[in-house]
């Protein structure tokens, strides 16, 4: 199974990626974590603390054009993806690995063309056979979705919050999810205070056709958590936030 999660910036999908993965791993799932974002929080909310300073990012030079007898050019990984997650990847509790993909190196180097390739190579040789729950965290942008980046996960999760810009966001996601033909795209409520908020995200989602896969309550401990550097997991697993994930992640296995 691979899951992307995406939203604009703000609205805690880095939170709840980190929670899904430590929530899914503690279920006995080996889950590989991808930290697409050019400015990388994931390993935090994961309960990394400086271990993820050693992380080598992974860049465009795994990367080899290859063209074939009709012409067809396209781009792959020149590594098997099993050296990949050796050489690159870092282990992380409750049974996560995580790969960095896609920080600039230096200022004034240019676009970040390349690591957007760079990604969605990764989640493409992902999908063979090698015993991974994979899950992206995506920048906080619409170009991953412009370039493809996510295009070949099972499952797109768009984080949302109850105001206007979030909601407008997170409906020009679905746009390009659907152009991108992924299986399944489905929003996350987040940081919900009371029955209005949720009733306003579920009458835009509505509107738009977008299913809420899960309504995550406002929870003051992901504050703290956050405040103290440390993961939510290992601050306080038992919060409502973290149970709420906790039933997504029963629903996504009992559907695999």
């Amino acid at each position: 199974m691979r899951i992307a999660i995406c939203g604009k910036g703000g609205v805690g999908k880095t939170t709840f990626c980190g929670i899904l993965c430590r929530v899914l791993g503690k279920k006995g799932e080996r889950i590989l974590a991808i930290d697409g974002d050019p400015n990388p929080n994931l390993s935090m909310v994961l309960g990394m603390g400086t271990d993820a300073e050693k992380a080598r990012p992974i860049t465009s030079e795994l990367m080899e054009k290859v063209e074939e007898m009709g012409g067809r050019k396209y781009i792959k990984l020149n590594t098997p993806f099993k050296d990949v997650v050796e050489g690159y990847g870092l282990a992380a509790p409750d049974n996560v690995t995580l790969l960095m993909v896609g920080q600039p190196d230096h200022a004034g180097t240019g676009c970040m063309c390349s690591s957007h390739v760079t990604v969605r190579e990764v989640i493409h040789t992902a999908l063979e056979d090698n015993g991974y729950t994979t899950v992206l965290d995506t920048e906080a942008s619409l170009e991953n979705m412009k370039r493809g980046t996510a295009r070949y996960v099972d499952v797109l999760y768009i984080v949302i919050e109850p105001y206007f810009r979030s909601l407008e966001a997170g409906g020009r996601f679905f746009r390009l999810a659907k152009e991108l033909e992924i299986e399944k795209v489905a929003a996350i409520a987040n940081k919900i205070k009371n029955t209005e908020e949720e009733t306003a995200i579920r009458q835009y989602c509505d509107k738009i056709g977008l299913p809420v896969e899960a309504i995550i309550p406002y929870d003051e401990k992901i504050s703290e958590a956050d405040n103290a550097g440390i993961s939510i997991m290992d601050y306080d697993g038992s919060c409502i936030a973290v149970g709420e994930i906790n039933k997504l992640a029963d629903r996504l296995l009992s559907k695999v």
